[in-house]
């Protein structure tokens, strides 16, 4: 027999025993080729229940750690926290363009976004990085930039009163197309 099969049986026995010992009965049923099982239900054929130790109980004067949570904020200094403030930002991203998007016969021009569910705060500001040059911090979620033909990212980073960064976007990769005399377009 695998060890691993025997080694799940007594685990389930065990198991069995302790749970069944306060809740009920545990009968044991060996068939005609050995086999041993274990049940709850009454066999049928006047098999008495087995006796089962009682369980050994332990007291302690132990007491388990508790998991510090984020507290919702309370008061509006509490939303200045950078753990308060990463929270009420966490889906903070860029909006538009969107991963991998191409942009055709736009003569240059490609407006790049940010959103989140929760509106700045006073004196918050957004900085954009353009093809990882930074733009000037700005509280507009939108931006219109003139970029040449080819491949662009852009990344944006949320920045409390005091110009500190509180999250960065990820990084998003898109397009820019035109038009020429050599290609047929889209």
């Amino acid at each position: 027999m695998d060890k691993g099969l025997i080694g799940s049986k007594i685990v389930l026995l065990l198991m069995m025993c302790f749970c069944f010992n306060a809740y009920g009965q545990i009968f044991k049923i060996v068939d005609k080729d050995g086999n041993v099982t274990y049940t709850d239900q009454p066999p049928g054929d006047g098999t008495e229940p087995m006796e089962l130790p009682e369980l050994s109980v332990v007291s302690t004067d132990y007491e388990a750690p508790t998991v510090a949570t984020d507290p919702v904020p309370e008061t509006e200094e509490d939303v200045t926290t950078p753990a308060a403030l990463r929270k009420l930002y966490r889906d903070f991203r860029i909006s538009r363009p969107s991963p991998e998007e191409t942009f055709w016969g736009t003569e240059n021009a490609v407006v790049v976004a940010w959103e989140a569910s929760a509106p700045l705060q006073e004196g918050m500001t957004v900085r954009f990085t353009i093809d990882g040059k930074a733009q000037a911090s700005s509280a507009e979620n939108m931006k219109g930039v003139s970029l040449d033909r080819g491949s662009h990212t852009v990344s944006a980073v949320l920045l409390d009163s005091f110009g500190k960064s509180v999250m960065t976007t990820d990084t998003v990769t898109f397009y820019v197309h035109q038009q020429s005399v050599r290609s047929n377009g889209p």
